[in-house]
């Protein structure tokens, strides 16, 4: 939260949270304060989505980036305004064009022994525990938690903080494949691709259809009395101008206004 505790600009909007959302929030931003001449929208590095949250209660944050709605209790009088969903994606190098993985590879994926692909071996990139996307990803695979849980406490496994902090990590390595959400890669122009799982391309096409259904909310979360820029921003968030950046970026636009 220290990254929050920076001169505030007169109607400056500053908007914090999550990894996951902070690219394309950010595009969002560029482009709003371009329509909008004299609107300014702040979004720093990521601080997570309980970074967000006790950002939006103590009042350091006037938009709140998640990848869930508020819970009950979290933010008094708070209000979770759905933007998007993207899909969440095991991910590798860009030069790795040579992997697809389907469920039943996932064990094996995270125990450090699935056989090679042509290009070579590949090894997983772990979350911490309270990390969004890996607690999806054992809504969607509960059989996982009993091998990522071995995996975390395996001596020498790869573990990284944040989600910038995961995809810079992959961009480095030939080897390494991660999970998390495909907005990130696409906003922030990453040098990473998403990997077919069963099958499947997972993009925002294929969320939109049905075929691939893991995915993960781009919550924008207000205090109890935002301010009119607060305000404002949120809702063109919702806008048909926001929809197609949104969707040019991996994120499925929520329905309606």
């Amino acid at each position: 939260m220290c990254l929050l505790a920076q001169p505030a600009v007169a109607d400056t909007v500053r908007a914090a949270g999550t990894g996951i959302g902070i690219g394309v929030v950010r595009l969002l931003a560029e482009q709003y304060q371009r329509e909008q001449p004299g609107a300014r929208v702040w979004v720093p590095e990521s601080v997570g989505t309980t970074g967000a949250v006790k950002g939006l209660a103590s009042g350091k944050v006037d938009v709140g980036i998640l990848a869930r709605p508020l819970k009950p209790g979290e933010v008094e009088g708070g209000v979770s305004v759905p933007i998007c969903r993207t899909p969440l994606v095991f991910f590798a190098n860009a030069g790795r064009k040579d992997v697809a993985l389907g469920r039943r590879d996932l064990p094996a994926l995270f125990a450090n022994a699935l056989p090679s692909f042509p290009n070579g071996e590949v090894r997983t990139l772990l979350r911490p525990a309270t990390d969004a996307g890996f607690i999806r990803l054992l809504e969607i695979y509960p059989e996982l938690a009993p091998v990522v849980a071995a995996a975390r406490d395996t001596r020498g496994a790869i573990l990284t903080l944040t989600d910038q902090d995961s995809m810079d990590a992959v961009e480095a390595s030939r080897s390494l494949v991660a999970f998390g959400a495909l907005a990130p890669l696409l906003a922030e122009k990453r040098k990473l691709a998403a990997v077919p799982l069963d099958g499947i391309m997972p993009d925002v096409e294929a969320l939109e259809s049905g075929r691939y259904s893991h995915d993960v909310p781009l919550v924008l979360a207000l205090p109890a009395k935002p301010s009119a820029e607060a305000l404002a921003f949120a809702d063109y968030a919702r806008s048909p101008a926001a929809a197609s950046l949104l969707r040019a970026n991996g994120c499925l636009p929520a329905a309606g206004r």
